[in-house]
């Protein structure tokens, strides 16, 4: 059957390849840079593209006869997302136009608030091209087949005389859902209303490892095996909720598919229960595709943000968040814990004598030994250049100054060999407890700094310990300090 031309009845418009014309689409971003490569890849792919900055803008847009579809960033600088979905879907001249959220916040909640208010789909940012324009295809391919049932449902009742030629279009049209079914990216699985397979497209097989006469027949839990990535605890069945009558059904969040040869996939999906005209339940259709790779790359990017990517330590900003929540432990408990700020004593030395690759040697090695005396529910991080901070969680003052004193000896007896040169470094060590007492985290990492400030002027390569945060001796610090600054 021929399956290259599009035909968009409500205007009368033909799609072909020699037109090259495959839909009209409005854009709503208020980033410049958003609108330019989104309008730029559809163009170039043969849609017809508008655009708009605001949620108001957005709405005059939308009353356009032309718009068949709408890609919607949910923060903008007027109106949310949400509330210009609302008011489209509230208009009787919009409320057919499928939209498709775009936006950074890839949270459930997000996603569901956004198909309650009547979005179509979800698309996490930074998207992927493949993934926008495999969308936009379906969607535009799922409204348009809608547009023509129901026209010939329509039909149907007026024209009696015209009986067989409408079964013949239906039929037609059934075809080319098969097809479109058999061609879009994402995985489709169809069961009947006791949750057994009766249709899987090509991705579906591939994802899951069964051939679709293979699952023919099967209950859907034995061809879709899903379970949380943390615990690793068998996760509902979407299908199973979409057939007690709710409307869209989406996955929880770390949820991967184990296929039939044990290949794990991270995925994303949404099910919805299929309705005959009446509003039985005939079935449910589950919809779903692969996004381990872009899970990965967040849970790398949000690695990266934490972490120190020369010794692989938690950085400060990820250390003082782990110091805050330390603090609030103890305000309403009899909680301990003990903060030590390091400071590497002639670091500055071995940078200038033996170069700035020795030094990050030396550091990345410091950081090996250091781990080695500490706890292992203990957190050691880099705060930048050769300053490192330990919170010893439970951890009573009188401990905390042994393990201090231990970590002092270590770096102590350390010989760090470079380029046939031995070189030798101390460290010095200020410790100061973390209790109910606590304030917060500015005066608890500056009476450790202080404390350091303190050992280095004892010698360097000593451990200095502050009992109390109205010590006099660092209160005296803090006052040369302030005279110095």
């Amino acid at each position: 059957m021929e399956i290259s031309r599009i035909v968009d009845r409500t205007s009368d418009r033909v799609s072909d390849p020699v037109t090259n014309y495959r839909g009209n689409i409005l854009i709503v971003d208020d980033l410049p840079d958003n609108l330019r490569l989104l309008r730029d890849t559809l163009s170039a792919h043969g849609y017809k593209v508008r655009s708009a900055t605001t949620g108001a803008m957005a709405i005059r847009a939308a009353q356009s006869p032309w718009t068949e579809l709408i890609l919607l960033d949910i923060k903008l600088a007027d109106l949310d997302g949400y509330e210009v979905c609302k008011q489209l879907k509230s208009d009787e001249k919009t409320a057919g136009i499928p939209i498709i959220f775009l936006s950074v916040l890839n949270e459930t909640f997000n996603k569901v608030q956004g198909l309650a208010v009547g979005g179509v789909d979800y698309i996490a940012k930074p998207f992927q091209v493949e993934e926008v324009l495999a969308r936009v295809e379906t969607h535009l391919t799922i409204r348009r087949l809608q547009q023509s049932l129901q026209e010939q449902n329509l039909r149907l009742l007026r024209e009696i005389e015209e009986r067989q030629r409408l079964e013949e279009s239906l039929f037609a049209e059934k075809e080319l859902a098969q097809v479109t079914l058999q061609s879009i990216g994402d995985a489709v699985i169809t069961t009947n209303a006791q949750g057994n397979v009766r249709y899987f497209n090509p991705i579906a097989e591939q994802l899951t490892g069964w051939k679709a006469h293979e699952a023919q027949g099967l209950p859907l839990s034995a061809v879709f095996v899903i379970v949380n990535e943390v615990t690793r605890k068998p996760v509902e069945n979407p299908i199973a909720k979409a057939l007690l009558e709710k409307p869209i059904v989406g996955l929880a969040n770390d949820t991967i598919l184990i296929a039939r040869d044990g290949t794990e996939y991270a995925i994303e999906d949404s099910a919805a229960p299929i309705r005959d005209r009446q509003g039985q339940i005939l079935g449910a259709v589950i919809v779903f595709h692969d996004v381990t790779e872009s899970r990965n790359l967040a849970r790398q990017l949000s690695w990266e943000a934490t972490h120190d990517a020369l010794t692989g330590l938690i950085n400060r900003r990820g250390f003082e968040q782990q110091l805050i929540e330390a603090i609030v432990s103890c305000q309403d408990s009899n909680q301990q814990h003990a903060l030590c700020y390091l400071d590497l004593d002639q670091f500055k030395l071995v940078n200038d004598t033996a170069g700035h690759a020795a030094g990050d040697e030396l550091l990345r090695q410091i950081t090996t030994l250091l781990q080695k005396g500490v706890r292992a529910n203990d957190t050691l991080a880099r705060l930048g250049g050769d300053e490192f901070g330990l919170l010893l969680t439970q951890c009573p003052l009188s401990q905390a100054a042994k393990i201090a004193e231990k970590l002092k000896d270590l770096v102590h007896q350390f010989r760090f060999i470079w380029d046939s040169k031995t070189l030798s470094i101390g460290v010095s060590i200020g410790v100061v407890a973390i209790n109910h007492t606590s304030k917060d985290l500015m005066e608890v990492m500056g009476a450790a700094d202080a404390a350091c400030y303190v050992a280095k002027g004892k010698g360097r390569n000593c451990v200095h310990v502050f009992y109390r945060l109205d010590d006099e001796e660092l209160i005296r610090q803090r006052g040369e300090r302030h005279v110095v600054s």
